[in-house]
């Protein structure tokens, strides 16, 4: 009996005002429905970005290849200076002039020394980006993969360099160690 007391109400009010009415519907839908909205349950888990990019054998074997080339590059920078300080202490002591043609070739020489420094430098942090940029594509592929197939909603980064998004996390959430195998399986 109430509900048709309340439907008549309503009934009555549409007729009178419809905007009144309809916020009046949307109350009551919004009432209905909050119950299911605060029960949601979300699954959250964290990795370590930075650790999954540091211990990884792909990583490791990068970093590896990385110093060779930078050794062998400072290693041919080194025999070229000796070379050109060879050259420029003879300068110095005046065994070679000043304005003759191996003064000339010499100052050519450190100019494009110079140059080589800078192209070199330039090489190995063009590798270092391109590697990073390649290891970080595939291990946040792998970090998604793993959510979707665990049932995971949100995975937050929990890196240790700097304040990440993450100021407390239990370490069961934790997902580094598992996507660490998947990059190194």
């Amino acid at each position: 009996m109430k509900f048709s007391i309340i439907a008549l109400e309503i009934k009555r009010l549409f007729r009178a005002t419809p905007m009144v009415g309809g916020i009046l519907i949307m109350a009551i839908v919004s009432l209905a429905t909050a119950p299911v909205l605060a029960s949601a349950e979300y699954t959250i888990a964290t990795v370590d970005v930075n650790r999954l990019l540091n211990e990884s054998k792909e990583a490791k074997n990068r970093r590896k290849e990385l110093d060779e080339m930078s050794s062998k590059a400072k290693a041919k920078i080194e025999d070229k200076k000796k070379a050109l300080q060879v050259v420029e202490k003879k300068i110095k002591e005046g065994a070679i002039q000043e304005d003759s043609p191996e003064a000339e070739k010499f100052r050519n020489d450190a100019r494009d020394f110079a140059r080589y420094i800078k192209d070199t430098e330039a090489d190995i942090k063009s590798e270092f980006l391109k590697s990073n940029k390649a290891l970080t594509e595939k291990t946040l592929t792998l970090i998604s993969k793993y959510a979707e197939s665990n049932g995971i909603d949100l995975v937050l980064d929990k890196s240790s360099g700097g304040r990440g998004p993450v100021l407390y996390g239990n370490n069961t959430a934790d997902i580094t160690d598992a996507i660490v195998a998947q990059l190194n399986g």
